[in-house]
C-alpha cells in the first residue's frame, strides 16, 4: 500500500512540474510576442515620423545631405573633363573657296559648323567660320589648317578643367536620385491628403532639381567632347580691276549725263552770280560811288601835274 502511495504522489508531482513549466513557457511567448508588435509599432510611428510635417523643406535637405553622405561619385582620376577653345586666323587669297574646304574638313571629322559670316566689298573680303570639332580631332584639325589656308597668323587654344565640378554634379545627382526613391515610397505609404498633398510637393521640388543637374552635365559633356574653334580670315589677294564689257560702258548715257552736268554748273554759275549781284547791290553801289570818287580825284590830279609840268 505505502509503495501504491509513493507511486500516486510521484506522479502528482509530474503533473504539475509539467504544468508548472507549460504556464512559464506562455508567459515566456506572451512577452515575446507583445515586444515585437511594440517595436513594429514603434518602428511604423518613426517611419512616419521622421519626415517631420513632410512638406518642409530643411526635412529635403537633411534626407539630400544623408544620401549624400552615404554615396560619393568619384570619376576616374584618368578621366578629365576639359573645355576647349581654339581661336585661328588665317591669310588667304580666296575666303569663299577656304571656308568651302574648311566645311568640307569638319564633315569629314564628324564635327558641325555653327556660324558662318562672310562680306565682301571692292577694296577686301571678310570672312569667320565658327564651328565644333571632336576634342580628340582638334590637333589634327588644327595642325592641317595651313594646308588649305597659306599662312596661320594666329593660333592659340585655351582649355578650362571642369572636372571637379563634374563629380560634384555626379555626387548630386546619386543623392538626388536617393531622396527621389525616399520620397516615392513615403508618398506610396501616406494616407493622409494633407501627407500625400506636401510629398508630392517635395517631390516635384527633388525632381527639378535633378533635370537641372542633368542638364548641367549634358552641357559639360557637350562642352568637353566638342571643341570650339573660331577661323578668322584675312583677305591677302590683289584686287585688280576688271575691264567691262560693251554693254556695261553706255558711253551714249554718260555723254548725256556729262553734258547735263555741264549745263547746270553754269546755270548754277550764273544763278549764283545773280543771286549776289542783286543780294549785295546796296553794298556793291556804295563801293561803285567810293571808287569813282577816288578815281576822279586821282584823275584830276594827274591831269594838273601833267599840265604844270608843261
Amino acid at each position: 500500500m505505502i509503495s501504491v502511495y509513493c507511486f500516486k504522489g510521484v506522479i502528482e508531482m509530474i503533473k504539475r512540474i509539467s504544468l508548472g513549466l507549460a504556464m512559464v513557457i506562455l508567459l515566456l511567448a506572451g512577452c515575446s510576442a507583445g515586444n515585437e508588435s511594440s517595436e513594429s509599432s514603434k518602428n511604423e510611428v518613426a517611419s512616419e515620423d521622421s519626415y517631420g510635417g513632410i512638406g518642409e523643406s530643411e526635412n529635403v535637405a537633411d534626407m539630400d545631405d544623408a544620401a549624400g553622405n552615404e554615396e560619393s561619385a568619384p570619376l576616374n582620376p584618368e578621366e578629365r573633363k576639359v573645355m576647349y577653345n581654339a581661336l585661328v586666323t588665317l591669310e588667304v587669297d580666296d575666303i569663299d573657296s577656304s571656308i568651302k574646304e574648311i566645311e568640307k574638313t569638319v564633315t569629314k571629322e564628324k564635327g558641325y559648323v555653327v556660324e558662318v559670316n562672310f562680306s565682301s566689298n571692292e577694296e577686301q573680303d571678310y570672312g569667320s567660320v565658327t564651328l565644333r570639332i571632336p576634342t580628340d580631332s582638334l590637333t589634327s584639325f588644327l595642325d592641317g589648317v595651313e594646308e588649305y589656308s597659306g599662312k596661320v597668323t594666329e593660333k592659340r587654344v585655351v582649355g578650362q578643367d571642369v572636372t571637379e565640378e563634374y563629380v560634384d554634379l555626379t555626387s548630386r545627382l546619386k543623392a538626388k536620385r536617393v531622396v527621389e526613391e525616399r520620397l516615392l515610397d513615403l508618398l506610396s505609404r501616406a494616407e493622409q491628403t494633407e501627407d500625400l498633398l506636401k510629398i508630392s510637393n517635395d517631390l516635384s521640388i527633388v525632381q527639378e532639381e535633378i533635370e537641372q543637374v542633368m542638364g548641367r552635365m549634358k552641357y559639360l559633356d557637350n562642352k568637353t567632347e566638342y571643341a570650339e574653334v573660331q577661323i578668322e580670315f584675312i583677305d591677302v589677294s590683289v584686287n585688280v580691276q576688271e575691264v567691262k564689257g560693251k554693254e556695261e560702258l553706255k558711253t551714249g548715257e554718260k555723254i548725256k549725263q556729262t553734258f547735263a552736268v555741264s549745263i547746270n554748273s553754269i546755270v548754277a554759275f550764273f544763278s549764283g552770280l545773280a543771286v549776289f549781284l542783286i543780294g549785295y547791290s546796296p553794298i556793291l553801289i556804295l563801293l561803285a560811288i567810293v571808287g569813282f570818287l577816288v578815281f576822279f580825284l586821282w584823275r584830276r590830279r594827274f591831269r594838273k601835274s601833267n599840265s604844270d609840268l608843261e
